[in-house]
């Protein structure tokens, strides 16, 4: 194929991510596009979907430069491709980073990767195969479910939200600016283990790691997320309580009951969901005891 025959090859064109503009992008979809102004308003208000199956190349590239001004991201893929709103993500971690050569090889094999090491596979999300189909997901993660010593977990890209953290404690002033470019763009502000901000779509995210480079920021994706619990205080339960709680948890060894309020924070918990942290949170707070979640993030320190 030649270089013009590439250039004018027709394309599918499709909606990643929406902006404050609504009449006014709806318009401009109906009339760059062909839509009708009640298709394009719907897609807008999805926030993703299929703008055109098969449009000329060229003018859907001349259409780009205003629709970014607008505020919208689109994909240009060739014909009957998979709508890129079905794509998925698969976490892969590893339950013993620290001695499975073997296992990293076979990793390596299946994934049809070189150069892996348990670092691969450490961090707050592990290591990431972006960009799969929901079918091949879920075959990759019934796969390696077979498998001793790996976790493994999907997100679809629709609905995939982002927590945002730090790896480092912030100064005052810099906390103060990244919680109020937060509420501008309509996300919450921590409330949840020790995150900075909550419930960021991709397109948010990518705008305030670019906004403060600097600042030992990251997101992570909820459905990749893992968490421990810490009990941090008696709260409202009696000294003589709290110790019979606590020396009744199998998690608490080598502590003597008389030890228990200096050795605190303990950790009773670990490698829990979102989810199941909120849950076990809640269960804590109801019997009485004071308790914090955190984000696990390296695979050795949540063993």
């Amino acid at each position: 194929m030649t270089a013009s025959q590439m250039a004018n090859e027709d394309v599918q064109v499709s909606l990643l991510a929406t902006s404050r503009f609504g009449g006014l992008a709806a318009a401009v979809l109906a009339e760059r596009f062909g839509l009708t102004l009640q298709y394009a308003e719907s897609v807008l208000e999805q926030g993703y979907g299929l703008l055109s199956p098969r449009l000329d190349r060229t003018r859907a590239r001349q259409a780009l430069p205003l629709l970014s001004a607008l505020g919208l991201r689109v994909a240009l893929q060739p014909v009957e491709s998979m709508p890129p709103d079905e794509f998925c993500d698969v976490s892969i971690r590893l339950r013993d980073s620290g001695h499975a050569p073997k296992l990293i090889q076979l990793l390596e094999g299946m994934l049809g990767l070189g150069n892996l090491n348990a670092v691969s596979f450490d961090g707050p999300q592990g290591y990431i195969v972006k960009d799969l189909s929901l079918a091949r997901a879920e075959w990759l993660c019934h796969s390696l479910r077979q498998l001793n010593q790996v976790y493994c977990a999907i997100s679809e890209h629709q609905t995939a939200f982002y927590d945002l953290f730090a790896d480092r404690p912030m100064a005052r002033n810099n906390h103060a600016e990244v919680k109020r470019q937060l509420r501008l763009m309509g996300c919450g502000i921590g409330g949840f283990g020790d995150a900075v901000g909550l419930g960021l779509e991709r397109r948010v995210l990518d705008r305030i790691l670019a906004q403060f480079p600097n600042l030992g920021l990251f997101g992570v994706d909820r459905a990749f997320q893992r968490y421990e619990l810490l009990v941090t205080g008696k709260g409202a339960l009696s000294g003589q309580e709290f110790a019979d709680f606590m020396m009744s948890r199998p998690t608490i060894q080598g502590i003597q009951s008389r030890e228990l309020m200096g050795a605190l924070p303990l950790r009773l918990e670990n490698w829990l969901t979102r989810p199941a942290a909120k849950q076990f949170l809640g269960d804590y707070g109801s019997i009485g005891i004071q308790a914090e979640t955190r984000l696990v993030r390296s695979t050795d320190k949540a063993a």
